[in-house]
This record gives structure tokens, sequence and C-alpha cells, in this order.
């Protein structure tokens, strides 16, 4: 499985302007611990006397490349079906955050403002995706790593000021393992900023993009999978 962020193929023509985030989705993949194995098996087979090729596919709702609704942790703020479209739709920078564990307030403010001729004002309404140490390698090919990359909740405030509409993050989750209580979830709910998780950033040069990310439509979703995309601006 070879997956570095290529371009996507667009009809008939090569569009190279396309780069694919997510996962590939696959039977024993790498998965958050004790959600719901991921197993992907064939019922129906064209090349064994089928009419068609059906799989059975068995996954949690947050497997893969996916976004989290509010009432992921807070019942009280909508499913995913309740939740408008449009944050995850437009305009999104992604950012460089190498070498750490945690990223906080401070190391994220420090980060953005440092970005050559970066207007933070131009960020208000915008989506920001965190390329990390996570991306250093292909991660979804590998066992869980406990020790991933994830936000301090301290960054929720920060994120407000600008005005953000969605984060994203290039693991399995924005909070991290060993964190009690879920606070960086929670922050971001309270704070309405919409949270894409299980992105992988490899080979994607930090800066401005277009964000395409469409999950499921799940009936009271927690969470679901989606196809993120990037084409360049």
């Amino acid at each position: 499985m070879n997956h570095q962020s290529q371009p996507l193929s667009s009809g008939r023509h090569s569009d190279k302007s396309l780069f694919d985030i997510s996962i590939p989705i696959q039977s024993g993949m790498v998965q958050w611990p004790g959600d719901p194995p991921i197993q992907i098996e064939t019922t129906l087979d064209v090349s064994k006397g089928d009419p068609a090729t059906v799989r059975t596919l068995t996954l949690g709702s947050h497997t893969g490349t996916h976004v989290d609704a509010f009432s992921h942790f807070n019942p009280a703020k909508g499913s995913l079906d309740e939740m408008d479209l449009s944050p995850y739709l437009g305009k999104a920078l992604v950012v460089s955050i190498p070498s750490v564990k945690e990223i906080t307030g401070p190391l994220l403010e420090q980060s953005i403002t440092g970005m050559l001729d970066l207007d933070i004002h131009a960020l208000r309404g915008q989506r920001l995706l965190l390329k990390t140490k996570n991306s250093d390698t292909p991660w979804f090919k590998n066992a869980f790593n406990p020790e991933f990359c994830h936000l301090n909740p301290n960054c929720v405030p920060v994120l407000e000021k600008w005005g953000i509409s969605l984060v994203g993050i290039d693991y399995l989750s924005v909070e991290g393992y060993d964190v009690n209580g879920a606070p960086t979830h929670h922050a971001l709910i309270q704070a309405g900023i919409y949270i894409l998780e299980g992105i992988y950033l490899g080979d994607i040069v930090p800066g401005w993009y277009e964000l395409l990310c469409l999950p499921l439509k799940i009936h009271q979703g927690d969470g679901a999978m989606a196809r993120a995309v990037l084409r360049a601006l």
C-alpha cells in the first residue's frame, strides 16, 4: 500500500491540483484502542460466479479519516446529520508544527504568526490543518502509537480568537491518549469548532488550499468516515 498524498485522478484526465489526505480503509488497520475492529469481507464475488461483487464492512464510526459530531461528547450540541456542512468545504491553511508531542496554545500561535506574509485576519472563518510529527511516516500502516502528537485544550482560545471553523490533525484524535475527560474535545465542541481527525499530510507543503471533506450522512451520527481532499490554490 503506497499512500503518499498523491494527486487524485479526475475522470479521464489527471488533475494534479488535487491531493488525497485520507487514509485507506482495510481489515486490521490501526484503530483507537477499544473501538470496534475493522473487518472487510467479500460477501459476493464476480470472480466466483456471483452477479456482482459486494463486501461486508464492520467498523466503528470513528474509523480512519473521520469527523467528530458535536454529539460525540455532548448530545445536546447536535448529531452529524444536524450539523452545517459549510465548515467541511472551503479555504484551509496547512501549518507544520514538527517534533513535539503536545501542541500548546502559545506554540500554535507562534507557529501561525511565524508563517511568512500571513495575515492573521485571513484565518477568520477558515480551516486549520496541523501537520505534525505524526505525518513523518505513514502512521496508518503501523500499530497504534500512544505517543502521537495532539492538542492541548489551551489551543482552543487561540482558535476562537482567530475565528477558525474547523481544525484537523494527522492522527486518530485531537486528544492525547493519556488525557482523562477529553478536555480538548469538550472545549472545541463548546466553541463550535468542527473536528477532522485521521488525515495524512506527509507530502503536503504547508500553505493555503481548498478543503473538500464530506462525511457520510448517518442518522443521529456521533461521527463518520470522510474522504478528505485538498485542492491547490
